[in-house]
């Protein structure tokens, strides 16, 4: 069982008040944890031991950029890919692709773009990353939430870049399946939904599985809740994916969903948040789990196993 990664005050010298660790990822061989935080003051990845004991900071952008975050480790286990802001940045949103090694050495940038791209993750083989970007929209100085932001990937070393998704709305957060013909993913809708504090909205966060064509895209989701952060099982026979339509506000649980929009069913129930699922095989999940104390949230790295039926 991994460890929980127990929230901790920040020195009284930062302006941070309160420990957030959060968007988990174990290594394929199940030794080392990576996560970003902002323990050390400002926001940097960290690693730890397998069983979230040893935390220490492995890459805080110096000299290169700031907020790196969102690591997710090659299947190999060699490279990590991971999101960063430039130095150089001008545009507010900006956001860029790296991988480093394991160690955190060697940060080599992938994408060069104005505007957003983020959230990389690998294809099964290890050949390919995918990421969201606002290259294609129209306006990069409209409000992020009005831009155009869609479903890329490319090689692992930069090249082939190949766009997936056509959205005209912000598309986000994408997962190639395990067998490489789909990929799931966030998309903001035109309809009426409730944002993470249960408010309502013009429009509504929901999930989707799409092939990487662009066809046959599917919301797998269905509910005026936010849904977001998905990811596949192993497998491929089904996908999880944070909700907060258990209808506590800027609360969250975990829920999982065939390919197709049937069978959606908890994982989780609670007053802390649970958000932004990774396997750590086949029968357990790493979460960040949080909650919110005024304008401050905390939380920390937990494990959560799963039951999910062939």
């Amino acid at each position: 069982m991994i460890a929980m990664l127990a929230a901790a005050a920040v020195a009284a010298a930062t302006p941070l008040t309160a420990v957030r660790d959060s968007y988990p990822a174990l290594s394929p061989d199940g030794k080392t944890l990576l996560f970003h935080s902002n323990r050390g003051g400002r926001q940097a990845i960290w690693a730890a031991a397998g069983d979230g004991s040893d935390p220490r900071p492995l890459f805080d952008g110096t000299g290169l950029g700031k907020d790196p975050g969102t690591p997710v480790w090659a299947p190999d286990g060699t490279r990590i890919a991971f999101a960063m802001t430039p130095l150089d940045a001008t545009d507010p949103n900006e956001s860029e692709i790296y991988v480093m090694r394991r160690d955190g050495t060697a940060v080599r940038r992938l994408t060069a773009a104005p505007g957003d791209d983020s959230h990389p993750h690998w294809s099964a083989d290890g050949r390919r990353i995918f990421f969201n970007s606002a290259r294609a929209t129209p306006d990069l100085k409209a409000d992020w939430s009005r831009q155009w932001i869609d479903i890329y990937s490319m090689a692992a070393d930069g090249g082939d870049l190949r766009r997936h998704t056509e959205c005209r709305a912000v598309c986000t957060y994408p997962a190639p399946s395990p067998d490489g013909r789909r990929v799931v993913h966030r998309r903001v809708v035109a309809e009426p939904g409730l944002n993470w504090e249960l408010k309502p909205i013009e429009r509504n966060s929901e999930v989707f599985v799409t092939a990487l064509d662009g066809s046959g895209s599917v919301n797998v989701s269905r509910s005026p809740a936010y849904d977001g952060w998905p990811t596949w099982a192993p497998g491929g026979k089904w996908l999880v994916f944070a909700s907060n339509r258990d209808g506590i506000a800027a609360t969250g649980q975990i829920f999982a969903v065939r390919p197709d929009g049937t069978g959606v069913h908890a994982l989780s129930r609670g007053s802390w948040s649970r958000v932004q699922p990774s396997f750590a095989g086949p029968g357990r999940l790493l979460v960040y789990q949080g909650r919110e104390e005024g304008e401050t949230e905390i939380g920390h790295v937990a494990a959560l196993p799963v039951a999910l039926a062939d």
